[in-house]
């Protein structure tokens, strides 16, 4: 009798939409879909979106995939979810919304986490949490909802998270995986606990968080009239699984120590895996849980491809227009001049904190800058300059993580950057190194999946010379960027120059927030 063939969904829960990856048993990708959503700005620092329309994204997305492929919906073994980090969202005592999904971006809480750092020792949290301490993260959300909107957290029920949010909705239950744990600021990673210490000084009860639980915790049971709307059975087993950022080293196949992944997509972020905590002393990197036994070191940046988005949309407002008889978007034009330009932009610099910035900064209040603007740069000065800033900016992180976890073996690189050729050259210049950019699909769904694959010993289980080979199949698949050693050269030289500017704007910046 010839075996049926099963499956399995891995589901991300991304910052500006979900994406749901159908594989076969043995990883290959047979369907995938999204549903994107925005993000609500209507205030200075603000950055909140709507729980119920996510939720409704992952059900979408689901329903989507099962349609698509009728007939299979009792063949498919469980559902695991990855999702962004940093989100806060309040319930009252009948699980109804007090708060949107406050999310990583937010930045309202920067005063208060400038005045903590005054007044106490912040790094002695960071050695605790292994999360940086900044506006992103949910400790730092508790403080700010504490000190402006105390009549909130006096009907809450339960704080949490996105994923716990439709989690909650899908089983009846508040459980929280240590991966997204380990990224609120009030969790100890040593004790994989929340601490008391730090509950205490937020002004919270453990009661009010959800139940910490591993990675590889799963559900057998799905609450029937949301199995209905997504046309999958409601015994299919669902894995709780852990963060975008972990899972991602995990689906390019990045799961040593000194194997690094680069990724740059709205924001970005360098991440490596080790196989201990390891923890800055200078407090600027983070320390996430991935599995037993492995953890994930590095750096986010709030500035990736939104420093492009924000670049097209101030130089090319009136949008597209015709050249050559085609019509490229406005990011192509400004590809296209930025080709013209030689490494170093004729000594235009840009810092590319729009956002304020997280690694290597830890400044929410940070700004971006032009720096020795001049009346011979043109358009494509200026577009190089910004896609160099991105870039020089993860430089300085990865720089920091091979101080911190040791040197960098071989970098993998993911995200929509790569869609721009001179952007994917650029990063291998400015490093330096030849990058591999794997051809997996939707990395961090991937690493769900792996995850939900897997037993209580997940990543030692994958890390087993047999196991990680046959992983290695499906993720090995790789492009080579290799680099140009005289540009190469060229940037070593250019690189520090970009440092000793960004470190010298930091008094600037200090000026301005004294005037402004």
């Amino acid at each position: 009798m010839v075996k049926q063939q099963r499956y399995t969904i891995g589901v991300d829960i991304g910052t500006t939409s979900t994406k749901a990856v159908l594989y076969q048993e043995d990883l290959q990708v047979i369907d995938s879909t999204y549903v994107g959503y925005a993000i609500s700005q209507t205030e200075i620092g603000m950055a909140e979106q709507d729980p119920k329309v996510i939720f409704q994204a992952v059900l979408s997305v689901i329903r989507t995939l099962m349609e698509k492929d009728k007939g299979i919906s009792h063949l498919v073994d469980f559902i695991s979810f990855s999702s962004a980090m940093h989100s806060v969202i309040v319930v009252d005592e009948q699980d109804e919304l007090l708060t949107n999904c406050i999310i990583w971006a937010d930045n309202r809480p920067a005063d208060l986490v400038a005045q903590l750092k005054e007044t106490m020792d912040w790094k002695a949290l960071y050695k605790k949490t292994g999360t940086p301490v900044h506006s992103m993260s949910p400790f730092s959300k508790v403080l700010w909802l504490k000190e402006y909107h105390p009549a909130i957290l006096k009907k809450a029920k339960k704080i949490i998270g996105i994923k716990e949010y439709i989690l909650f909705q899908l089983t009846g239950e508040y459980k929280i995986d240590y991966s997204i744990a380990s990224a609120t600021g009030l969790f100890n990673i040593h004790e994989l606990s929340w601490d008391k210490d730090i509950l205490k000084l937020v002004g919270i009860e453990k009661s009010l968080l959800s139940e910490p639980v591993d990675v590889t915790f799963r559900w057998n049971k799905i609450q029937e009239r949301y199995a209905e709307e997504m046309a999958i059975d409601s015994t299919t087993d669902l894995v709780i699984g852990a963060s975008d950022g972990c899972l991602s080293n995990l689906g390019v196949g990045a799961m040593d120590p000194g194997e690094t992944a680069i990724t740059i997509g709205t924001s970005g972020a360098i991440r490596m895996v080790t196989n201990h905590i390891v923890l800055d002393v200078e407090g600027r990197t983070f320390c996430y849980y991935l599995s037993k036994g492995r953890w994930v070191i590095g750096g986010a940046v709030n500035n990736g491809g939104n420093v492009m988005s924000w670049l097209t949309s101030i130089l090319y407002p009136e949008g597209s227009k015709m050249m050559d008889n085609s019509v490229e978007t406005r990011l192509e034009q400004l590809n296209r001049f930025a080709e013209t330009i030689k490494p170093g932009a004729e000594g235009l610099f840009f810092l590319p904190y729009l956002n304020g910035e997280r690694a290597p900064l830890w400044e929410s209040e940070a700004t971006g800058s032009f720096i020795g603007l001049a009346s011979r740069h043109t358009t494509g000065h200026m577009v190089r300059a910004a896609m160099e800033g991105v870039l020089f900016n993860l430089y300085d992180v990865w720089q920091i993580i091979q101080e911190v976890g040791g040197p960098s073996k071989t970098i993998n690189v993911t995200g929509g950057f790569l869609n721009s050729p001179l952007w994917k050259q650029m990063i291998a210049d400015i490093f330096g190194r030849t990058m591999h950019q794997p051809t997996s699909f939707e990395s961090s769904c991937l690493g769900a999946v792996l995850i939900g694959k897997g037993t209580e010993e997940t990543i030692e289980t994958v890390a087993s010379h047999e196991e990680k080979e046959r992983i290695e199949d499906t993720v090995e698949s790789k492009i080579s960027i290799q680099y140009n050693e005289q540009t190469a050269t060229d940037y070593q030289k250019i690189i520090p120059v970009y440092q000793k500017l960004a470190k010298e704007m930091t008094k600037v910046r200090g000026m301005l927030n004294e005037t402004y």
